[in-house]
């Protein structure tokens, strides 16, 4: 049976920004983004500026 392990993250989605600072702030957003899918999670929901990841539980106890 597989086991889940879970993480939330909150990112500010809805600031007023420039396209300069909106650009850099998507680079941003996105090296995070690729950083957790590395340490193997996977992006399930997003809400209100909650990200929600999952990833499955090593079973070793």
């Amino acid at each position: 049976m597989k086991r889940w392990e879970y993480k939330v993250v909150t990112i500010a989605t809805n600031a007023t920004l420039t396209t300069k600072q909106y650009e850099k702030a998507a680079q941003e957003f996105e090296e995070r983004l690729n950083a957790l899918g590395a340490e193997g999670w996977e992006m399930v929901q997003r809400a209100d500026g909650f990200f929600f990841f999952k990833r499955e539980k090593n079973n070793s106890f």
